[in-house]
């Protein structure tokens, strides 16, 4: 597990079988990656551990993988030495990386066959997860946003590295929120990329993103509600 400190970044050890982060994200096995409650890989993701060999990382042989491994774990630690909020590889300090970003112009499918653009939401705040049929602190917070009236913020959920028919059983038998997407290339590369699961984008009624959530810490839910609060 990594941590960051005011521009420092701390190395820790933990052991899997008594960690309470490793609990709530139902990791069971080694290697798996965390910067502070960020999950940035599983192992799944590395392959050839008792599974099939296609994880975002697999094949781990491969030279290209590992830089692609080293670029996610770059990113996430450029975002949380900023501070926590948006960042670049190009952007590493806080002040650059609160520059405002609008909502990417990509294309969603819904799993009802919708069409539509985030740039469609416009008029009432819009918050994008990322999240994954594996990983309960995505579920616990698709849960909790049920809670919130979708006449002040629009919920679209984006599920990357999940089988679709996961997808459609969960949003059936948990009544998701709002909108239910798969996750495609486009779409992730149009954020940037997904450093770690889970990840929240927050924009305003006029489309322009105004804070970015990585991970899932305990107070998360309440930092969300603290800045749609901002946006009404």
């Amino acid at each position: 597990m990594v941590e960051g400190f005011g521009g420092r970044v701390q190395y820790k050890v933990e052991d899997f079988g008594a960690s309470p982060l490793a609990e709530r994200f139902g990791i069971e096995r080694y290697p798996a990656v965390f910067v502070d409650d960020a999950l940035v890989a599983r192992p799944e993701d590395f392959g050839g551990w008792g599974g099939p060999n296609t994880g975002k990382y697999a094949p781990w042989t491969s030279l290209e993988s590992r830089k692609k491994f080293q670029r996610d774990l770059k990113h996430m630690l450029d975002i949380r030495l900023a501070g926590g909020t948006l960042a670049s590889e190009s952007a590493p300090n806080a002040a650059a990386a609160q520059k405002p970003l609008p909502l990417p112009t990509v294309q969603l499918t819904s799993l009802g066959g919708k069409t539509l653009t985030l740039q469609s939401l416009a008029g009432k705040p819009v918050l994008v997860e990322f999240w994954a049929t594996w990983c309960p602190p995505c579920l616990s917070t698709l849960t909790w946003l049920k809670q919130v009236d979708p006449k002040t913020v629009t919920v679209v959920a984006v599920a990357v590295e999940s089988k679709q028919d996961e997808v459609e059983r969960l949003v059936k038998t948990m009544q998701l929120p709002g909108t239910v997407v798969m996750g495609t290339p486009e779409i992730l590369d149009a954020f940037g990329g997904l450093p770690a699961i889970p990840t929240l984008f927050l924009a305003d009624g006029k489309g322009t993103i105004v804070r970015a959530f990585y991970g899932a810490p305990p107070d998360l839910h309440q930092q969300i509600q603290k800045e749609l609060a901002k946006l009404h």
